[in-house]
């Protein structure tokens, strides 16, 4: 509650209403979790526990195989029974997550009285994470806009979204079902130690999870590009902060520590070309640390830097120490067909994907999370300087959107952003038709009171960090306080209209209400119509009698 309210207030409806939003949002999140499982479970209830397609079935045997002869002979296992007559050596040729993953639940179970089969383990896996997923969904919402509505609102459309339903139905026992979770759970943990100057430690959690998205899937690259964009652009644009600093270089470090002794990874993320950049933004934030510390020129600082890494590229390109682009990779900056490996040419998800594709896996996302993502850049640019947490979000929704719209696989990592801004969209338009009729208290401020109280001083801290020096601060301040006079003059005239247009405001609520349900609907009702033929085993061929 608002802390101006005085504690002897007598409890209102209103209040009383607000009060029972606690209990309301923690039973939508749970059904939401409820929805994430029950809606990946249609193969099963008609087929049964079936692993589906060929990759699923290579990873359960794969299980299988680590279940019943342990770490050091699964990393040693030369399997002859694939990739025939060449075989396949698969210690160094498999991302061990999903594996490790069902065995210690297999092994979880059977500690606490409740075995089940491996077979039955793999099978529920996927929907399991999905709800892993959802509730890391909503926690990364709620983390950049700081509003219990809108992360609720984001888990809910994550948890069937088709766009993540289509790689963690129940059987589908593939790398993606646990990626998903994994990278959003490093998003997350990323931009939480980017809150305040005392939780930058986090960065010790974000290494651990993004160990855990490099075991689960050879997309790791795209969490630590991702990463490493965001923490390039911070410093560039002068936002600078220490907890940027050391919550990235732990999560770096760690991250990178444990990701080297993965066998198929090796020394690849000091190597390859595809992984530089987030050891280029480590230095550059070391970079930047010593500058600040030392107080060292920043144009020479920089240029002797910039010599310094010349120097070093030139040496050790003529050695072959630089891997090159992976086929794959180059086939989301040319056309897919023209990638030089043919493997990666011929396989149809590789294929550029027709907008139609994103009305089918987005739906009704696809629309309310384009208009979110515009309202809340507007919100930033024209109220208030934007958090690193929403730069984040920004930044993950165009380069998903661009990589998404090169291969259909990758409307995979479209799921989340889209989820989020969508969210944010029903959830901002039913608290505000809601505030009209005065349910959910004022209609002003941002987070309604779901922010923590310690923000203010939290971004204090941080704005004083990010300043070079005292008087470029205090211009700086100058400058922000005329820019906000200015916007504040703009919108005079607006507010006044607004405020006296009662009815008016009454009934945009109304349609905004309406609109917001019919659209929950539609959505819920497509996703459960596109859930059962993504479920469909390829191993099972349907047929029917004549009679």
């Amino acid at each position: 509650f608002p802390a101006s309210r005085p504690q002897h207030t007598v409890v209102t409806m209103v209040s009383a209403l607000q009060l029972a939003m606690y209990p309301l949002r923690a039973a939508a999140l749970a059904y939401a979790c409820y929805l994430a499982f029950t809606i990946r479970l249609y193969a099963v209830n008609k087929f049964g526990r079936v692993i589906h397609e060929f990759d699923p079935w290579f990873n359960f045997r794969a299980t299988e195989y680590l279940v019943d002869h342990g770490p050091r002979a699964f990393f040693d296992w030369y399997d002859e029974m694939v990739w025939y007559p060449l075989g396949r050596p698969v210690g160094t040729t498999i991302y061990p997550g999903l594996q490790f993953v069902s065995a210690g639940i297999f092994y979880l179970l059977q500690a606490i009285g409740q075995p089940m089969t491996i077979n039955d383990v793999c099978v529920f896996v996927p929907p399991l994470f999905a709800i892993f997923t959802t509730l890391a969904t909503g926690a990364l919402a709620y983390e950049v806009f700081r509003n219990a509505d809108v992360a609720v609102a984001s888990a809910a459309v994550m948890a069937i979204s088709p766009a993540h339903l289509m790689r963690s139905i129940a059987g589908g026992y593939d790398n993606e079902s646990i990626a998903v979770f994994a990278m959003v759970l490093t998003f997350y943990l990323y931009v939480r130690s980017l809150r305040s100057p005392t939780s930058g430690w986090l960065g010790v959690l974000t290494g651990l999870s993004y160990f855990f998205m490099v075991a689960a899937w050879g997309g790791y690259v795209f969490v630590l590009n991702l990463i490493a964009l965001h923490g390039a652009v911070t410093v560039l644009i002068g936002r600078y902060t220490t907890q940027l600093h050391l919550g990235y270089t732990l999560f770096y470090v760690i991250g990178t520590v444990l990701a080297i002794q993965l066998p198929i990874v090796g020394w690849t993320p000091l190597k390859s070309m595809e992984q530089l950049s987030g050891l280029a933004t480590f230095a550059l934030l070391q970079l930047e640390y010593a500058i600040r510390l030392y107080r060292w020129n920043r144009v020479k600082a920089y240029g002797a830097a910039a010599a310094a890494a010349a120097v070093v590229v030139a040496i050790l390109m003529p050695t072959g120490y630089f891997g090159p682009l992976s086929a794959r990779v180059r086939g989301l900056f040319v056309e897919h067909t023209k990638t030089g490996n043919p493997l990666v040419d011929s396989v149809a998800e590789h294929q550029a994907t027709p907008a139609s594709m994103y009305v089918r896996y987005l739906h009704h996302a696809y629309y309310l999370g384009f208009f979110g993502f515009i309202g809340t850049v507007i919100y930033a640019v024209f109220k208030r300087d934007a958090t690193d947490a929403e730069l984040f979000l920004f930044l993950y929704a165009l380069t998903t959107a661009y990589f998404s719209r090169k291969m259909v696989r990758l409307l995979l990592l479209l799921g989340a952003p889209s989820s989020i801004y969508a969210g944010t969209s029903v959830a901002l338009m039913c608290v505000w038709s809601l505030q009209q009729f005065g349910i959910g208290g004022s209609s002003s401020g941002s987070n309604g009171g779901d922010g923590d109280d310690d923000d203010a001083s939290t971004s204090t801290s941080t704005t004083t960090v990010r300043s070079g020096s005292s008087s470029s601060s205090k211009k700086g301040k100058k400058a922000k306080k005329t820019s906000n006079t200015d916007i504040g003059g703009t919108f005079a005239n607006f507010k006044a209209i607004y405020d006296r247009a009662d009815i008016v405001r009454k009934l945009v609520a109304v349609l905004l209400l309406f609109t917001s349900v019919y659209s929950a609907l539609r959505f819920y009702e497509h996703c459960q119509m596109i859930a059962p033929p993504l479920s469909q085993p390829s191993v099972i061929t349907e047929g029917r009698y004549r009679d």
